[in-house]
């Protein structure tokens, strides 16, 4: 498509009918002489201002007319170049904002997220994971199609959530300025002025009551304590809101004070001195609403298996899973037919069903529980393996279990798309063209109602802030000072049992691994929850915090020098006019602490007993406890999971201590001979392979066998361990410590030439950044869990060499006022051209490649061309700005970038585990020969029966590939290194001569023993600290703002923005690099697989390492690189907002107030149509429909004492908006959204404001 530098024709009409009627009715007499820029306010009822400062009291309606954002001092907005909007105190209150999240969706050109929101700020990957949002709501906006500005307190950059209970007006720079930020998010900034104390009486108490419950006050009181001197301002914010996804809440808690100290020194009244102190504590506990439906895995259960263009992904066509042990039939030990359900997870078999997936692993615990209750239904662990004897009364192996029984699953769900559409080979299915599947039916599960995650979800964030400036102005501001320091302690974090993307799936196991005990066939049904709809929660599942202590000094100095003081000359006094020139100094020290860790983890008696050992050497994070939480009753007699309407959690879900169910294999008759035969009764032949039992494979067993012998079905205690509000650190999965220091150098001018009507500005500034950080490493002999000694944990004394940046940016700006430059002006109108360039860089925590190698900062550019366009009275003002902004070498998303390490990290494991023949992956369990540790086809010692992952190989034929994918890892190992990887991503493999194979090694054994015997297996990868993926994205456009104060009662603004956001150099060349590399030691030149690709994990060559590890996080990589030359996620590329308000000011509906606003988004590109070779088509994007939404006001004010004034006020949010969702992404077949998020809802409030 054509990219469009016009309005769209709704927004042209409507934009060229207010400019005429504006032009119409302006009057033609001057308007009142302004002050001069950076002038002091006289206004007796007032205070008097220091040019830092800015007043609400000169905004009109929702003109601001100063601001601070062009230069920190005090200056004119027509005289600001930059792209600068002030929102005022009257627009905030008129259409009811609070925060951001009801702010930005009506400012320009800017968006914000959350269920009031107009993106969801997610990306668009493979499957999309709110949790930083929810806990940080604040962040989670985004400028011209950027990224997201940066939030800004009186100009400090700030974590702190801004609220309209001490702000009145709101300055948003799209952009970078480096006048005011050399460092800062290239997006620009949304600064929140927050109140002073005025010499003056007065106060008011708002309340205000709304949906679903919500409530919230407000106090605000100032007290004059001596006359023009001193003064205290106190507010207080009680808020408790409400949402109409049940149970969410947010409950906010805030206490502001503000201290004003003008004292005369001097008797000069020339001379003007200012303290002000400022303090704030804030407390915020919530659970908020989700604005992504769950994943939705339980509709493909229902879906036809045929793929058809109605059905383009298939489905299970409601298959169930009768037992596990006949969902692993395979054709070489079963006469499988078509429906008799074996073979479901065998891709040979006629019965295959590549939407079955299975959460648990084997030997991991896990609990089913309903979600209405807390019920405890089940803890179960499955079939222990350690202990198990063979034919001559030796062990079988650590993981080899009882001989001849069958392999099965514990449990099983419903896959993802990604997954499933893998499995059955979908086009372009390993290019990461398949993305997770939101749930799109409300009569599956009511998301507009209800919080999936019921109780369980909980975020915070607390914090102190403290401000002190001294400001001495001389000679009637024309020179001045002032020093400023400001603390602010933050902490923000969240917990969600469900993790950051939960999912709905179902139950279709039909009998658990035990039901032979009741004579059961595994056939019929057992299984009391079947076909119940289940969310996943515990297992990795866990929270995360953030800590941050700001420490800022600021110093500014500025001077006025004008020409006439010291030029006689006219012409040149009107020339050169006046210079205005601003140095800053300012230092900040930003430290911070981010944490991380899992709710739940096996006891270490639960994790040496499933594998022999004294549980040390398995890491917390290994098989952790999982919960499947039933919602609602069985939906299995349906034909279709729409009108199930399955409930959310309710209860507070935990995990208790349990009795795991287990079958232990510890041997009891110790009077049977071991090798003495066996006859495998029926109701065992769906477990064990043997004889009488005449189905392919079966032959003879012997007592060693027999479940009989061994203790066999019972419970073994899991005293769980719990982070429980970090009680136990332990669980603590990621800590990192990082102090970023930063002194800065800043000096601008701002000349007012030819009468005033030529205002160029120039900046420049000089940073100095240092940075250090350090992640808490692991002990891999105690469970890899974090060593958090003060000795160790703790930030270097110095500053890393390649941690200290230094930097000079620039910025330039000219505004030229048409009208000025003749003595005589000719126009009609006023008339204003401007221009500005500006560059800064945002210094972020120390941010890494692929190999720990520090990453340079983000940069932004930005070139701004405009023209204003007002009437002589001022009544009416339209600007219109050209823009390019770009950011270079942004924070990109790599959907499991962690995976890298996994990679690496399961092949090197899965190399030891061939090449010492590993049982359960521990030093103690070596020589233990089983199919997992055995490639091709040979006879186990001790039972006699053949083994192998591949027994269509012979011994030989399975020792050469085990030989040459054991090679492979070992030169992958010795490449890596020399580059720094395993120092990156936190783990030392064993140091294995590259020429090193299992054939030589079984030459001489002792002499390749490991120099650490205690992590052969125990590798846990941890990306480095700060790892990143960037990428550089560019934004143009144009940007319109009109506002207009027709008459006293009446006040109107439009916005409108044109954007096209492009993302470049996506990933960047290293880990380009490493993805080639890696693709050629796991694929050959025609695609097939190398041993090392091939290689089996857990005995199963369907799960090899190319397509069980590398495969997966490839094909993320792939669907990241294919945004190269698109547009960022979720852009529209027009939106246009327009406010309005009418106040009656006599007759019988005097001080009543009408308003309302239109906001308009264009349609949204959702993606690209996939093309052979996993391409985008990117000339014919997909898109998901435009959004509009209404809100209406109406308010009544009038006086009800001689000192009191009432107002009420209702506003609907919303207004007439229906029940829906909205795209944020598609699938490849360009009909079916993938992720998406729910429409915001209509909602009301009241407001009562009492003003004294």
């Amino acid at each position: 498509m054509k990219s469009a530098s016009r309005l769209t024709p709704p927004a042209t009409a409507f934009a060229v009918a207010l400019l005429v009627s504006a032009l119409v009715q302006a009057q033609t007499a001057p308007a009142p002489r302004a002050a001069a820029p950076g002038a002091a306010e006289t206004d007796p009822e007032t205070v008097l201002l220091t040019p830092f400062e800015v007043t609400t009291s000169k905004d009109v309606g929702y003109q601001a007319t100063e601001t601070l954002a062009g230069t920190r001092i005090r200056t004119d907005l027509r005289d600001v170049g930059a792209a600068v909007s002030v929102i005022t105190r009257q627009f905030l209150s008129d259409i009811g904002a609070t925060d951001s999240g009801t702010l930005l969706q009506y400012t320009t050109n800017t968006e914000v997220a959350g269920t009031r929101g107009t993106y969801a700020g997610l990306g668009n990957g493979t499957s999309v994971d709110e949790s930083s949002s929810l806990r940080a709501p604040a962040g989670a906006q985004r400028v011209r199609g950027l990224a997201a500005a940066d939030n800004a307190r009186d100009f400090f950059i700030t974590d702190i959530p801004w609220d309209s209970y001490i702000v009145d007006r709101i300055d948003i720079q799209r952009g970078p300025n480096s006048i005011l930020f050399g460092l800062g998010s290239p997006a620009g900034m949304v600064n929140a002025t927050t109140r002073s104390a005025e010499f003056r009486n007065f106060g008011s108490v708002d309340g205000r009551t709304g949906s679903y419950g919500s409530m919230r006050s407000t106090l605000d009181l100032n007290q004059q304590i001596v006359p023009k001197t001193l003064a205290l301002r106190v507010d207080g914010l009680w808020s408790n809101e409400k949402f109409r996804q049940k149970p969410a809440f947010q409950n906010d808690r805030r206490l502001y004070g503000t201290l004003r100290f003008d004292p005369q020194i001097f008797k000069d009244p020339a001379f003007h001195t200012s303290l002000r102190l400022k303090y704030e504590h804030g407390d915020i506990k919530a659970n908020r609403p989700r604005t992504v439906t769950p994943n939705d895995n339980i509709s493909a259960w229902f879906r036809p298996s045929a793929i058809t263009p109605d059905n383009p992904f298939g489905g299970m066509n409601k298959t169930p899973v009768n037992n596990g042990f006949d969902a692993w039939r395979s054709t070489a030990n079963a006469n499988i037919v078509a429906g008799d359900g074996r073979g479901l997870v065998q891709s040979a078999t006629v019965n295959y069903q590549p939407w079955l997936s299975v959460p648990p692993n084997q030997q991991q615990p896990f609990w089913l529980i309903d979600g209405t209750t807390n019920q405890i239904y089940r803890v179960e662990g499955g079939w222990i393996n350690v202990g198990a004897r063979n034919n001559t009364g030796g062990f079988t192996g650590a993981a080899a279990g009882l001989i001849s029984k069958r392999t099965n699953d514990q449990f099983y769900a419903i896959a993802g798309l990604p997954q499933a559409a893998n499995a059955m080979n979908l086009p372009n299915a390993s290019f990461g063209q398949y993305r997770q599947q939101s749930l799109l039916d409300s009569g599956i599960f009511d998301y507009n109602t209800t919080l999936i995650d019921g109780p369980t979800k909980s975020e915070f964030e607390k914090w102190d802030a403290s401000n002190i400036s001294l400001a001495q102005t001389l000679w009637r501001d024309r020179v001045g000072f002032e020093i400023a320091f400001d603390r602010q302690k933050y902490k923000r974090g969240g917990e969600a049992f469900l993790g950051g993307a939960p999912g709905i799936t179902i139950d279709v196991l039909r009998n658990f691994a035990d039901f032979y005990l009741t004579g059961a066939s595994g056939l019929t049904t057992t299984n009391p929850n079947f076909g119940r709809p289940y969310v996943i929660g515990g297992g990795g599942s866990g929270g995360n915090s953030y800590r941050s202590d700001r420490k800022y000094t600021r110093a500014s100095i500025f001077g006025e020098v004008r020409a006439q003081d010291l030029l006689k000359n006219e012409f040149l006094v009107k020339l050169l006019g006046k210079q205005r020139f601003n140095g800053v100094y300012s230092g900040e020290k930003y430290f911070t602490e981010n944490l991380g860790w899992q709710l739940y983890a096996n006891s270490r008696e639960w994790a040496g007993y499933w594998n022999g050992t004294d549980g040390s050497g398995s890491s917390l994070g290994d098989r952790p406890p999982l919960a499947f939480v039933y919602l609602g009753s069985s939906v299995a007699n349906r034909t279709s999971p729409s009108g199930a309407n399955i409930p959310g959690i309710t209860a507070n879900v935990t995990l208790p201590d349990a009795g795991v169910r287990v079958f232990d294999p510890t041997w009891l008759n110790f009077g049977v001979p071991f090798n003495a035969s066996w006859d495998v009764p029926t109701t065992l032949y769906k477990v064990f392979n043997g004889l009488p039992n005449t189905e392919p494979g079966a032959t003879q067993l012997t007592q060693a066998s027999n479940p009989a012998n061994y203790v066999g079905w019972t419970y073994f205690q899991n005293r769980l361990m719990r982070y429980d509000n970090g009680a136990d650190n332990s669980l603590l999965t990621r800590a990192q410590l990082s102090m970023r220091e930063t002194k800065s150098y800043a000096g601008s001018w701002q000349g007012f030439l030819w009468n005033n009507a030529i205002i160029p500005t120039l900046g420049w500034r000089y940073d100095e950044v240092k940075g250090k950080a350090i992640n808490a490493s692991q002990v891999g002999g105690n469970r890899n869990i974090l060593n958090l000694q003060p000795d160790v944990y703790r930030l270097p004394d110095t500053y890393p060499a390649n941690q200290i940046f230094k930097a000079h940016s620039t910025s330039g700006g000219l505004v030229v006022h048409l009208n000025r430059l003749l003595q005589k002006d000719p126009l009609p109108i006023n008339v204003s051209v401007s221009t500005n360039k500006s560059d800064n860089f945002q210094v972020t925590d120390t941010r890494r490649d692929i190999y720990g190698n520090p990453i340079g900062n983000p940069t932004g550019r930005t070139k701004d061309y405009g023209v204003v366009l007002s009437t002589k009275d001022g009544k009416y003002s339209f600007r219109a700005i050209k823009y390019e902004t770009s950011v270079k070498d942004a924070s990109s998303g790599l959907s499991d970038a962690g995976g890298i390490g996994r990679i690496i990290q399961q092949g090197l494991r899965f190399r030891n585990v061939f090449l010492y023949k590993l049982g359960v992956y521990d030093w103690a369990t070596r020589e233990q020969v089983q199919t997992r540790n055995t490639w091709g086809n040979e006879i186990q010692p001790g039972t006699g029966n053949t083994i192998g992952a591949n027994q269509n190989l012979t011994a030989a034929e399975g020792r050469a590939l085990e030989n040459s994918a054991i090679r492979t890892w070992n030169q992958i190992q010795a490449d890596l290194a020399a580059k720094g990887f395993f120092r990156a991503w936190g783990f030392t493999p064993q140091d294995v001569p590259v020429n090193l194979d299992r054939t030589a090694y079984e030459a001489n054994p002792g002499a390749n023993v490991p120099a650490n015997t205690s992590a052969v297996f125990a590798y846990v990868a941890t990306a480095p600290p700060g790892f990143t993926v960037t990428a550089d994205t560019e934004s143009k456009g144009y940007e319109y703002e009109f506002t207009a104060n027709p008459t006293r009662n009446w006040r109107f603004t439009f916005n409108a923005s044109e954007t096209t956001a492009l993302r470049k150099n996506v990933g960047g060349k290293l880990l380009d690099d490493f993805v080639t590399y890696i693709d050629s030691k796991l694929t050959n030149p025609d695609g097939t697989r190398t041993p090392a690709g091939a290689m089996p994990q857990f005995g199963n060559t369907t799960l090899d390492i190319y397509s069980n590890v590398f495969g997966p996080w490839r094909a993320n990589y792939v669907q990241m690189k294919l945004q190269e030359g698109a547009a960022a996620p979720e852009i529209r590329k027009w939106r246009y907002t327009a406010v309005t308000n009418y106040t009656f000011r006599e007759g019988f509906l005097k001080g009543v107030g009408v308003g309302g606003s239109y906001r308009w988004e264009d349609k949204v590109i959702i993606g690209y149509p996939a093309l052979a070779g996993g391409r985008f088509d990117l000339s014919k994007p997909y898109y998901g429909p435009a959004e509009d939404h209404i809100d209406l006001w109406t308010n009544y004010e009038r006086k009800i004492t001689n000192r009191i004034t009432w107002k009420i006020q209702l506003n609907v949010r919303n207004a007439f908006a229906k029940d829906g969702l909205i795209p944020i992404s598609i699938e490849p077949d360009g009909k079916t959204w993938a992720s998406v998020r729910v429409k915001p809802n209509q909602e009301w409030f009241v407001t009562n404001t009492f003003s004294f």
